[in-house]
């Protein structure tokens, strides 16, 4: 009963109304007097609650009575019910639609959990119509699928790391600075922009993982930015000589914290 009660509240009836038409479910046609016997609830309750019914079509009332009332068939009722239901909903969905603020605000998601973070950089992945552009020293041969899939689709990959990476058999066009092959001991980061419109960014600090997943198109410029210069960099370090670094040094904090030679 208090299941069926619930049920029916949840598809618009209040939960005297709900008992109501269990009720005469159950007994057939009734007035508001036995009702109010039957339930035990004060007569202006019920006589309220069966007009409210009546007028939303729940129960019928029977003609040539003393204000007598039977439910409607259950079939017929939900039938009725259903269609009015996805009616509304294409009509509210329409309405909302010419309401709606066309400009909307950027997103910024925090991620903390591994699952998450996992989740959507293969969403993204598999979202992406033209480009991805990655900078990692995580090993890729965890979302290689996913990589596989975009490229299948005419998705172009490019990605750089500091060590060497294997494009895992992918036409992935790789870029590194350093001859030294990727260990993946240590993995720190990922930076990813897909098709110019949304950007991940996660950072890995001891045991500790968090990301930001943004459409923010400044926040997207910058990432953007930060690969391609790692990538020219990498390339005029190949095409000139040794020296390169030391001749393209400002000497600052963040050259001596992070400056691979």
């Amino acid at each position: 009963m208090e299941k069926i009660v619930n049920r029916l509240i949840k598809v618009g009836f209040s939960k005297t109304e709900a008992i109501i038409y269990i009720t005469l479910l159950r007994i057939g046609k009734a007035n508001g007097y036995r009702l109010a016997k039957e339930l035990e609830l004060s007569k202006s309750t019920i006589y309220q609650s069966l007009e409210t019914m009546y007028r939303n079509g729940y129960i019928l009332l029977i003609p040539n009575s003393s204000k007598e009332y039977e439910a409607k068939n259950p079939e017929l009722l939900f039938e009725e019910i259903e269609r009015l239901f996805f009616e509304n909903s294409l009509n509210l969905k329409r309405d909302l639609k010419k309401i709606e603020n066309p400009i909307k605000e950027n997103y910024f998601y925090k991620l903390e959990d591994n699952e998450k973070i996992k989740a959507t950089l293969k969403n993204i992945i598999k979202n992406s119509k033209k480009e991805i552009y990655l900078n990692t020293d995580f090993d890729l041969q965890e979302i290689r699928e996913d990589l596989k899939n975009a490229i299948d689709r005419g998705v172009r990959v490019i990605a750089f790391c500091f060590n060497k990476l294997d494009n895992m058999g992918l036409r992935i066009e790789i870029y590194h600075k350093s001859k030294e092959k990727e260990s993946f001991k240590n993995p720190s980061r990922i930076m990813l922009v897909a098709d110019l419109n949304k950007s991940l960014v996660v950072t890995k600090v001891g045991d500790k993982i968090s990301g930001f997943y943004t459409d923010n198109q400044v926040f997207i410029n910058i990432i953007s930015e930060h690969i391609h210069s790692d990538i020219y960099m990498a390339k005029l370090a190949q095409i000139y000589e040794e020296t390169f670094n030391e001749k393209i040094k400002i000497d600052t904090l963040h050259e001596k914290r992070n400056f691979i030679v």
